[in-house]
């Protein structure tokens, strides 16, 4: 398929006027194609909102069970489900610190500062129940009548938690998918995102983009989607981490633990410092969908697409047949002879004018 069959392709799927208005694009240009990012293209938030759904229904089973795992069970998930038994709520506040330790360090799509912190939120409303009753005991002794404001802690939290929780990041990962909007025009590249009251817009003129990177991993080929990245010379499109594990963070590890504060203190700096433990990148930006073509339908299209505009935007004339820019052409000159020289005034004159006689 040539290019401009291409562009008709692309072209003949939209509205150009509506999407020429969405965009806020100049009168020069031509709307071409708009998209969205892929269902897909979220995978890795999705599981994570069904992990943290797993590990409270495991809980609240477990502690369902009450120690009776029945004699189908093997030993090996008998010592398992005994463990998690005795630990209670310190258990379930371990099991999610290592899941958001990992997905913190692995640095996924899911690693953000977002999901980071709904993960700790999650890890500590157990502790918010046990923090109050330890209150409600303390103030009990010095003969208050306070009796706390949150109920009893049953089993059944694992349960109620988990789905409420599930719900919330479900929602809310969906509702972040859908912020994402694309649109190429002859001219430019817009990325749009509209997430709640945060809202952000670039438009790449194609002549700024100096390199575009096709980014499908195999499970984005299984599926069908892949990203564009977009490279320009402002650094636009790259992606650079400062946090990772090495000797400043080691050293910040250190004086953690030998600081002079008290032992609730250094466990609670330990486990901020263990969950913003991050590896190191600086890479093509892949994971986040406003600084790139995220997670589109047909990525080698449009990236076919955008190199055939780019050449076209710097090269008009390659429609023409010519495939390159003709020289302009300067209108000719004639180039003026000598002057003739001035006719000889008589000698009679040149002798009146020096007075030579």
């Amino acid at each position: 398929m040539s290019e401009q069959a291409l562009v008709e392709k692309f072209r003949s799927q939209i509205d150009a006027d509506d999407v020429h208005d969405e965009f806020g694009m100049t009168s020069e240009e031509n709307a071409i194609f708009t998209t969205r990012p892929s269902v897909f293209a979220f995978f890795a938030k999705y599981i994570l909102c069904f992990t943290v759904l797993i590990i409270h229904l495991l809980f609240w089973w477990i502690n369902a069970l009450d120690g009776n795992a029945g004699t189908e069970v093997s030993g090996t998930t008998k010592v398992a489900i005994a463990i998690v038994d005795a630990l209670g709520i310190t258990g379930f506040v371990v099991v999610m610190l290592a899941l958001t330790w990992i997905n913190r360090f692995m640095n996924w799509s899911s690693s953000g500062r977002w999901y980071t912190t709904s993960l700790l939120l999650i890890t500590m409303t157990p502790l918010a129940f046990v923090l109050e009753n330890f209150i409600v005991w303390g103030l009990d002794i010095f003969g208050s009548s306070f009796q706390g404001v949150l109920p009893n802690w049953d089993d059944a939290w694992y349960l109620i938690l988990g789905v409420g929780y599930f719900s919330v990041l479900l929602l809310l990962t969906v509702l972040y998918s859908r912020s994402f909007k694309y649109a190429i025009s002859d001219r430019c590249v817009y990325l749009k995102k509209d997430f709640m009251l945060n809202k952000t817009s670039h438009s790449i003129d194609l002549i700024d983009i100096d390199n575009l990177k096709l980014n499908q991993p195999w499970y984005a080929t299984i599926l069908g989607f892949g990203t564009v990245n977009l490279l320009t010379g402002s650094g636009f499109g790259v992606k650079h981490e400062s946090v990772s594990v090495s000797t400043g963070i080691v050293t910040d590890a250190a004086s953690t633990v030998a600081a002079d504060v008290g032992f609730l203190r250094k466990i609670f700096r330990g486990i901020i410092f263990m969950t913003s433990l991050q590896r190191t990148r600086e890479v093509m930006n892949s994971s986040e969908p406003e600084d790139c073509i995220y997670g589109v339908r047909k990525p080698s299209e449009i990236e076919r697409l955008v190199r055939g505009l780019q050449q076209e935007r710097r090269n008009p004339s390659a429609n023409k047949g010519s495939g390159a820019l003709e020289p302009e052409r300067l209108p000719v000159q004639q180039s003026a002879g000598p002057e003739p020289a001035a006719e000889a005034d008589s000698l009679d004159e040149l002798d009146v004018d020096m007075d030579l006689d």
